[in-house]
């Protein structure tokens, strides 16, 4: 069945993803667990997701557009000790790289900074962050596309 209001899927369609994406790292960053050799370290909370994320459509393709700010607390357990670090992604978009992501660390322990560094957040870019476009994308295309049949 052909649409006159978009046929072919040619004009330019965009939806607003923002609640999607606060309910994509509620789900999959919190409570994300990363064991070390003296520590452990979960993701607590999500203190905020803020900016713009959106899917469009045009000329029959699937894009999407995002920036973000996101802002969340790891847990560190260490023996009898426990510290919640804040940690601060100010800036994520849509066409970054493995090497692209600068995390703000926020604690008063230096040892606690190195180690988020090197064995926490690379197993959260690889994990949550490097997979949010693709899921982005999957989980919203087919809303976006108008069955041209």
């Amino acid at each position: 069945m052909a649409t006159v209001h978009n046929p072919n899927n040619w004009h330019w369609v965009e939806k607003n993803c923002v609640p999607w994406a606060k309910e994509y790292f509620d789900t999959n960053l919190k409570d994300l667990s990363i064991p070390s050799n003296n520590s452990s370290f979960t993701i607590k909370s999500i203190n905020g997701v803020t900016g713009d994320c959106d899917v469009t459509q045009r000329k029959g393709k699937v894009k999407c557009l995002f920036e973000m700010k996101v802002d969340f607390i790891v847990s560190i357990v260490n023996g009898e000790e426990t510290e919640e670090v804040t940690v601060i992604l100010p800036e994520f978009e849509h066409d970054y790289d493995e090497d692209d992501f600068n995390f703000e660390i926020k604690t008063s322990k230096p040892h606690y900074k190195t180690i988020i560094k090197k064995e926490v957040l690379p197993v959260v870019v690889e994990k949550v962050f490097l997979k949010f476009q693709p899921d982005l994308i999957s989980a919203h295309e087919v809303d976006m596309k108008h069955n041209t049949d």
